[in-house]
């Protein structure tokens, strides 16, 4: 009689981040049904920016869960970048495995990206002219998060992994993100005047700078 091994493939992990993502939005659909239909209709109009740019408070826990939804589909889209250009974490990868290196370091940047807005809103002085364009800036950012995690189920699961269409998602991505900086200037240009040195200043800082840093490490590495 032969020992048959149990194996743990490298999928697992998405697999279960993917049913969590399938559940948040079950659950989204079901008690924010209105905040949800505005939500998918980011791009076609700004009536989701509106509406509930002014409820902070209560948009709180939407706010979170698609928060949830960007961190595991940038942490997912992470790791088969690392994989694709073979990118390994040594010495660390002895110790932990890849995915959840990657899964701390997402959640590190956005984190701490999240608490450098908030130092900077207070040494400028310019909680009015920010708190629209955080809101607009996340709620971008977790709409680009959201089609990321549908693109790359389909990708993983229907395409077998095509590099050229995972390129693309991560286009699509960032056009997204970049969509959402024009909808503020378009909406608030008269306010931006009044901040415009701010503004350059916080958009090199914290919108292109991190990036930039983060191309850079994964080349590096």
């Amino acid at each position: 009689m032969n020992w048959t091994f149990l194996q743990d493939t490298s999928q697992d992990w998405i697999v279960l981040f993917f049913i969590l993502i399938l559940g948040i939005f079950a659950f989204v659909k079901s008690y924010h049904i209105f905040q949800l239909n505005e939500f998918l209709r980011l791009l076609t109009n700004n009536k989701y920016v509106l509406i509930f740019g002014k409820k902070e408070k209560a948009n709180f826990i939407f706010t979170f869960l698609f928060l949830l939804i960007q961190w595991w589909a940038l942490s997912i889209a992470l790791y088969l970048i690392a994989n694709i250009l073979n990118v390994s974490f040594e010495p660390l990868d002895y110790f932990i495995s890849k995915q959840y290196i990657i899964l701390f370091c997402v959640a590190f940047f956005i984190i701490l990206k999240l608490i450098f807005q908030k130092i900077i809103i207070y040494i400028f002085d310019f909680s009015n002219f920010s708190k629209i364009y955080l809101f607009i800036r996340l709620s971008y950012s977790n709409y680009a998060g959201f089609v990321l995690a549908l693109l790359l189920f389909i990708i993983i699961y229907a395409f077998d992994n095509q590099q050229y269409i995972f390129y693309l998602a991560i286009l699509v991505f960032l056009y997204i993100q970049g969509s959402g900086l024009v909808t503020f200037v378009k909406l608030y240009k008269n306010l931006i005047k009044n901040y415009l040195y701010y503004f350059i200043l916080y958009i090199c800082t914290f919108e292109i700078a991190p990036y930039l840093f983060i191309g850079y490490w994964i080349m590096k590495i």
